[in-house]
């Protein structure tokens, strides 16, 4: 690619001389069931020790009317701004190896020149291995472990899985079109797919984010905080029972749904591996290994192969990049760390 037209979609400062062979990728616009991508690549942004060495020209790609930028108001007056913008970020996972993260809102113009961006930064960088990550509405009921489905352009590398039969026509989203043309051109491109209860589709769904987490971790082999993610969706699960619990008619669509999948053939889905809900001791064993992460946080965590600790950033970074997850809604402060962690002027509470 062209230097001149790789660098027209960049904002400037970018730092693309580091290496990592994984790249993880979910764009906001298109169809994400239970913001189930969203809230994964969210949580592990809030959870690793993470810089930003790309970030892209917003003014070029985004709509504003679309993606309209996000104010904080308090005291009778605006305190902070976040712009919407697209970030490659690179993160350092448990073991201290570097991934990549592309995250913020679909473009909404230029697909082109920025799938070859992608294509060029991909190359740069030494990717070997992208995954796309999503939910998507199914027939599935919350009572039972989460299918998981993928796809990718290699069959080699993908689970054991049913043969489709025909051919499908599908509007394509962002994130399926980075996967086609780097799966064409030899690497790993996958995406996965997370199977979220239609009937909670609209809202916050952590089981199907863990999901998704379980299965990148398999197929990447990186060390992500999955327990973090699981004991948010313990919660999310009790209080979706509870609202089932007082409605007849509730009741009847999920054991309706709990038949069909129950008598699903073993090929029919993925799942993640099933397991009991925590005891209390394990609850108080994730806890502690999270205040642990958090505290390797706030001492000022290093990223694996880079030789200076993260740089200081503005004000404004305290405010994620991607906005109404999960893990902001719910009241589960004590398995996430505090908006602002990365930042050295970030007092102790």
């Amino acid at each position: 690619m062209d230097a001149d037209k790789f660098d027209t979609l960049l904002a400037p400062g970018a730092d693309l001389s580091g290496h990592a062979d994984v790249m993880l990728h979910h764009l906001n616009g298109a169809m994400d069931a239970g913001h189930s991508g969203r809230g994964m690549l969210e949580h592990l942004v809030e959870a690793l020790p993470h810089q930003t060495i790309a970030t892209f020209n917003s003014d070029k790609l985004v709509d504003f009317r679309s993606h309209r930028p996000w104010l904080s108001f308090s005291d009778w007056k605006f305190t902070e701004v976040e712009m919407p913008e697209i970030r490659l970020d690179l993160l350092s996972d448990d073991n201290d190896r570097n991934f990549l993260v592309l995250h913020g809102p679909e473009p909404d113009a230029q697909w082109n020149l920025f799938l070859d961006t992608i294509q060029e930064i991909v190359r740069r960088l030494g990717v070997r291995q992208t995954v796309g990550v999503t939910g998507m509405p199914a027939g599935v009921p919350h009572t039972r472990p989460t299918p998981v489905h993928m796809h990718g352009a290699r069959s080699e590398s993908l689970p054991k899985q049913p043969k489709m039969v025909g051919e499908m026509l599908l509007p394509a989203g962002m994130d399926q079109l980075i996967e086609f043309p780097l799966g064409q051109a030899g690497l790993d491109a996958v995406g996965i797919i997370a199977a979220v209860p239609y009937y909670l589709a609209e809202g916050d769904y952590p089981p199907a984010a863990a999901a998704l987490m379980s299965a990148v971790a398999a197929k990447t082999g990186l060390a992500l905080p999955v327990g973090d993610i699981e004991a948010a969706s313990t919660l999310t699960l009790g209080q979706i029972n509870q609202m089932v619990e007082q409605s007849e008619e509730a009741e009847h669509i999920v054991e309706i749904l709990e038949q069909h999948f129950d008598e699903a053939e073993p090929m029919a889905i993925i799942e993640t591996p099933e397991e009991p809900l925590p005891t209390a001791e394990e609850l108080g064993a994730r806890l502690e290994e999270f205040l642990k992460r958090t505290d390797r946080l706030n001492r000022g965590a290093k990223l694996s192969n880079l030789d200076e600790e993260l740089p200081p950033v503005g004000d404004a970074s305290g405010i994620s990049s991607l906005r109404d997850t999960p893990y902001e809604k719910r009241n589960i402060e004590q398995f996430r760390p505090r908006r602002g962690r990365h930042r050295r002027d970030t007092p102790e509470d």
